[in-house]
């Protein structure tokens, strides 16, 4: 459980980061009307950002079916 929290906060910091340099490298792109860095942009970041999602959403999902599955177990009864 604690290698998948990992697998997903690593993957979830490596999207965001790319994100924003994506959008920014995008947007200083078409400010200096650089087509060129717009496809070098293209190519570089966005399949590893698209791979980095995928585990993201991989683990995320495999994270909620265990805090999932552990609150559906009945609590034992408690004695005073």
């Amino acid at each position: 459980m604690k290698l998948i929290q990992t697998i997903f906060v690593l993957t979830l910091a490596a999207l965001l980061l790319g994100g924003v340099v994506f959008v920014a490298g995008q947007s200083v792109s078409l400010v200096l009307g650089q087509g060129e860095w717009l496809t070098f942009l293209n190519y570089s970041l966005k399949d590893p950002m698209c791979i980095a999602a995928s585990i993201c959403a991989i683990a995320g999902f495999l994270l909620s079916y265990k805090r999932h599955q552990k609150q559906s177990q009945p609590e034992e009864a408690r004695s005073r």
